[in-house]
């Protein structure tokens, strides 16, 4: 099972619900000082997307520029970083793909 964040509480964008989200995307703009991120639930397909800008933009992008991807995967990371910013409630699971 690739990882995924299992959410707190269901998210409810419309009559469906979801409570786990994938990675689907990683955008680094380095000039434009933007990262971009979308996860999906691979069984409904609800979709969810997120940003950040300037300075912390960059900040975390020197960040996983240096980081030991052996130790932790980039998609833990990526879903982590979004738990601990307030953005998602959960824990992550699973193992790289």
């Amino acid at each position: 099972m690739a990882e995924q964040v299992n959410l707190t509480n269901p998210y409810q964008p419309d009559p469906r619900a979801t409570s786990t989200f994938q990675v689907s995307r990683l955008d680094l703009n380095w000039e434009g000082a933007e990262i971009s991120i979308y996860l999906i639930d691979p069984v409904s397909k609800i979709r969810r997307a997120f940003r950040y800008e300037g300075q912390t933009a960059l900040n975390l992008m020197i960040a996983l520029n240096k980081a030991n991807l052996s130790i932790k995967s980039l998609h833990r990371r990526v879903i982590e970083q979004l738990i601990n910013d307030g953005k998602l409630e959960g824990s992550v699971s699973g193992s790289p793909d």
